[in-house]
């Protein structure tokens, strides 16, 4: 009997990554991909950290989900003491053995016009596009407004009072 729960503690530890919502397709590993509570309607800020774990260079195209009318990725930076967020247009390059945090106050997800609520305990559908045509179907997972890296109030909308340049 001890081996057998032994054996299902060992293999419930290795499947610990999935239940804590990673991915990894090849040498692409998305990790904590998450969301903050939002209305059908209004827009959504995705947040998760890509890491490349692989040795060559790989580019994120774009992102598609049916819980948004579309989806961009966006850059948050600050000058002159102005937040301002503008839309990453050529693509992501992540080199081998770096990450990209997408963390509020810097690179993001923005799900624009999304179809339903976005509900504490609920997940949204993303697909991310890379280069070479690989496709990586991840859930966000939708959180409370807790702390995050980056964030300094807990319950602050990070994109309050951001300009929005297109």
């Amino acid at each position: 009997m001890n081996r057998l729960a032994l054996a299902f503690a060992v293999a419930l530890a290795a499947a610990a990554p999935a239940f804590a919502g990673d991915y990894r397709v090849g040498g692409i590993e998305i990790r904590h991909p998450w969301t903050r509570p939002a209305q059908a309607g209004m827009n959504g800020v995705g947040y998760l950290t890509l890491a490349n774990v692989g040795a060559k260079p790989v580019r994120l195209l774009m992102v598609q989900s049916s819980a948004a009318r579309s989806v961009t990725v966006h850059q948050t930076s600050q000058a002159g003491g102005v937040s301002s967020m503008r839309p990453v247009t050529d693509g992501l390059t992540i080199a081998p053995g770096a990450k990209v945090a997408f963390a509020p106050g810097g690179y993001h997800l923005m799900l624009m016009g999304l179809t339903r609520a976005q509900a504490v305990g609920g997940k949204v559908p993303l697909t991310l596009v890379f280069d070479g045509g690989r496709r990586i179907r991840v859930d966000l997972a939708v959180e409370s407004g807790a702390a995050k890296a980056g964030a300094t109030d807990p319950m602050a909308d990070p994109m309050a009072g951001m300009h929005h340049d297109h």
